[in-house]
């Protein structure tokens, strides 16, 4: 599960950043590129006006017969007046016909009466008196200058008449130059729906809605029919600024808005669309990213539970097999396959189990074999105890699911094998029980980090010193276990070699958790046995027992282990050996029949 966690949770996390950030660039794509889209739309705005502003301009090219069309009254109607307003009638119809955008021009007295009206569905009756509208006495107030009508239906047609259409329009007092004051008005009209052709060629996203604002705040053009709440959240927030962008939440949908503004004519262009829209074009990188994550997260599983097999079922079998040891079953094997460490191991294993079978079937009678038969009952001893621990050390590294050091620990397990395994050499060089200690000692840090420090202070001379095979290690390990193991905190061991005239003496000193006086003196007591060594009278500490008996056996009683506290309360092995080289021949008998 670990395996498959640290798998899973950079893509899990790659994915919701990946997907967020793709999800806030597309909306600033969005905004920039609806921002451009709407400026061009106010261009095209900004155009159209001044195009009807400078087509209402047209007029003053025929002023004379339009001053003298509103100058005259219909009692002052004469055939120069009839022929003066066809000609007025043909020009203003010319250029009605000559603007498609334009959609009708009314020629007005400075009363109000309506003197013309010529419109694209034909020329309309029954013109009404406009002279108390507002729009009349502010287009006079401007002397000349055009005023701009937001979308309107003309009061001067009748409601039912086709030409009554909502229109944008441009008013003008037409100034007569001679007395500079005004004599009529002129309008030109431009029908709402000639906005629709300037956002036609635009390809607008699905949902997205568009509409444009006047400086009033009435809506000149939208393209759909919205609740009034929309149209005055969106105006309301749209008014603060010439252009920009913000997100409004209306009935239930969170919407993403841009709008630009002429800043001549303070009319908005609003263009929404809700944040669903931008999101489902991002969906294709979530749907990837959860593929791929199940995808990796069942590779994953699938791969640690193969790593974990092949890793954790020999050592499993190995460590059913060494539990029938520790019962007394000595007919157990382990099933040898491939030449990896672990195999290495398994063929240790088997040709210990078939060393200790063929001890135990052995059967001394002469008498001076028995101190022989004690020394290789007790050394067959300490393997299955050391093997058992420390295989239970790398299983908990590999439950880590850290099989790099696991391996490592198993090569370090390997070559101590290797080293308990010379068979018949019980006496070896001290450092080569150091470096086999500083093996074991590797396999516990792999296991504890750095919960220990370890320091070493060993004479020279030392080194080439004998000392019994496998005696270092058991000592070792019972300092870990006892002393430094339930110890809080960080704790030291050290190991020390000193020389002394005939004998060398190796101290083995840790800050553990310490160990009682009473205690202490029945260890003590067990050590100075000189019986049965094949009998451990104190079984609750076997390596310290074991590895006393076999220096006994082998140098004789005056040698062997002490504790002892020293005066900062740590607990010290003493162990004193003599001072004889390793390469000194080690005791063999020779049993009746050859056998040695």
């Amino acid at each position: 599960m670990i395996y498959v966690a640290v798998t899973s949770l950079p893509i899990i996390l790659f994915g919701g950043i990946s997907y967020t950030m793709s999800t806030a660039r597309l909306e600033r794509d969005y905004t920039n590129y609806q921002g451009r889209i709407n400026q061009q739309i106010v261009k095209t705005m900004e155009e159209n006006l001044a195009n009807l502003t400078r087509q209402s301009m047209a007029i003053y090219s025929n002023l004379d017969d339009i001053i003298h069309v509103l100058s005259l009254t219909d009692e002052s109607m004469s055939t120069e007046y009839l022929s003066t307003y066809s000609r007025v009638s043909n020009y203003l119809n010319s250029l009605l016909q000559s603007n498609e955008n334009l959609y009708a021009i009314t020629l007005l007295s400075t009363d109000g009466s309506v003197l013309y009206y010529s419109g694209k569905q034909g020329n309309a009756i029954n013109l009404y008196n406009v002279k108390e509208e507002p729009w009349v006495a502010e287009t006079m107030g401007l002397k000349g200058m055009p005023l701009i009508m937001e979308p309107h239906l003309n009061k001067f047609i009748d409601a039912g008449s086709p030409n009554n259409k909502s229109v944008i329009s441009i008013s003008r007092s037409i100034i007569n130059l001679q007395t500079s004051q005004p004599a009529g008005i002129i309008v030109f009209d431009q029908e709402i729906s000639q906005f629709s052709n300037i956002v036609s060629a635009i390809e607008w996203e699905n949902n997205q809605h568009f509409m444009v604002v006047g400086n009033s705040g009435a809506v000149i053009y939208s393209d759909a029919t919205l609740s009034p709440a929309y149209y005055d959240k969106l105006i309301e927030r749209a008014h603060a600024n010439i252009s920009g962008s913000f997100k409004l939440g209306i009935e239930s949908r969170e919407w993403l808005v841009n709008f630009s503004g002429s800043e001549k004519y303070q009319w908005k262009v609003i263009s929404a669309i809700p944040l669903s829209e931008l999101k489902e074009k991002n969906l294709f990188l979530r749907d990837i990213n959860l593929v791929l994550l199940t995808v990796l997260i069942l590779f994953a599983f699938v791969l640690s539970l193969y790593f974990s097999h092949v890793v954790t079922s020999p050592l499993k079998k190995l460590l059913f097999s060494l539990r029938k040891l520790s019962k007394g079953d000595f007919s157990t094997r382990v099933a040898i396959r491939g030449e990896d460490e672990l195999s290495q191991i398994g063929v240790a294993f088997n040709v210990m189990v078939q060393n200790i079978e063929s001890l135990i079937q052995q059967n001394y009678q002469i008498g001076l074999l028995k101190k022989q038969a004690e020394l290789d009952v007790l050394q067959s001893q300490i393997n299955p105890h050391f093997l058992f621990n420390t295989l239970t050390s790398i299983l908990s590294v590999i439950d880590k699911r850290d099989f790099a050091k696991s391996a490592t620990m198993i090569k370090s397990l390997s070559a101590m094998f290797r080293y308990s395994l010379s068979k018949g050499k019980y006496i070896v060089s001290f450092s080569e029980e150091l470096e086999h200690v500083k093996k074991y000692i590797y396999i516990q840090k792999c296991r504890f980090a750095d919960r220990y420090q370890v320091s070493y202070d060993i004479d020279d001379d030392v080194l080439s010193y004998g000392i019994v095979r496998l005696s270092l290690q058991p000592l070792i390990e019972n300092a870990f276990i006892h002393g430094l193991d339930p110890k809080e905190g960080k704790g030291t061991l050290r190991i020390t070699a000193k020389s002394s005239k005939d004998m060398f003496f190796v101290y083995i000193v840790d800050n553990g958790a310490g160990i009682e006086a009473d205690k202490l003196q029945r260890i003590n007591q067990s050590l100075e046995w000189n019986g049965d060594f094949t009998t451990n009278p104190y079984s609750e500490h076997m390596g310290i027992f074991n590895v006393n008996a076999r220096i006994k056996l082998t140098y004789g009683s005056q040698y062997g282990l002490k504790l002892f506290i020293n005066n900062r309360s740590e607990t010290v092995v003493k162990i004193t050996l003599p001072a004889e080289a390793s390469d000194k021949p080690s005791l063999t008998l020779t049993l009746p029949g050859g056998d040695r």
